[in-house]
């Protein structure tokens, strides 16, 4: 379970940094952190553990994405639900 963490926490992490697509890093970085979790449990070996801490970061960052996304998404429906004026009224 170890070595399947660490590789989806890397995978997870990588992707999460890509901007635009960061987001769909959420399911690979979720399922590290599982398998980290479950192999620290049965086994604890340093592949667990950079699993979970890989899974960890790239859900942090893939939640970011998800939350900056949302922000943009809400700010440009405000603004064609009512638009500016051009000096700023």
């Amino acid at each position: 379970m170890g070595i399947a963490a660490l590789v989806l926490g890397i995978l997870g992490l990588v992707v999460s940094i890509i901007p635009f697509i960061g987001m769909y890093a959420l399911p690979l970085a979720v399922i590290a952190v599982i398998l980290g979790a479950l192999g620290r449990k049965k086994i604890p070996s340093g592949l667990a553990t950079a699993g979970l801490i890989l899974g960890l970061l790239g859900t942090a960052i893939g939640g970011w994405w998800v939350y900056a996304n949302h922000k943009v998404a809400n700010a440009l429906q405000e603004e064609i639900d009512h638009p500016s004026t051009p000096d700023g009224k």
